[in-house]
């Protein structure tokens, strides 16, 4: 498991091995072990133990580095191939030729690929993607257009 990149809605849980043996754990690997149940993202739990994102991600190295713990993988389904070309022509309509560059940008900022937008992050990138539209009336019109696509899914 690497831990690279926004682990803000990573979720983990428990992991149990037969060859373990004796293990030491501080208070704050044992208070994050016992609140990993395979639901909540690590966002969620921070928030809950009043942690940072970064203290979490070094105590689940720790857990991980000791076979503790695992990464849940749920296949999250994707924004559809002809999307991007459609947010990158309503984009340059509304912000002109820096729209690619912005857009570029602010894909690497959200530890995104272009390719493979997840549906549950896609009202996200619009909603960041209109803060950066200075002309009201064309940051309406492009929240108005992708949100109407977007529920189309």
């Amino acid at each position: 498991m690497v831990l690279k990149g926004n682990i803000a809605s990573s979720v983990y849980r428990r992991s149990v091995r037969d060859d373990l043996g004796e293990v030491s754990l501080d208070s704050r690997m044992l208070t994050l072990l016992m609140q990993l149940n395979g639901e909540k993202n690590t966002a969620a739990l921070a928030g809950e133990l009043g942690m940072t994102l970064s203290d979490i991600r070094k105590v689940l190295i720790r857990l991980n580095h000791l076979g503790l713990v695992e990464e849940v993988v749920s296949s999250v389904p994707s924004l559809s191939a002809d999307f991007y070309p459609f947010l990158m022509d309503h984009l340059s309509q509304a912000m002109g030729p820096m729209a690619e560059i912005l857009l570029e940008d602010l894909l690497l900022e959200m530890n995104l690929e272009r390719e493979s937008i997840p549906l549950t992050r896609a009202a996200e990138l619009v909603d960041a993607l209109a803060r950066e539209i200075p002309r009201i009336e064309k940051r309406v019109e492009f929240q108005q257009v992708l949100l109407e696509k977007l529920k189309n899914l």
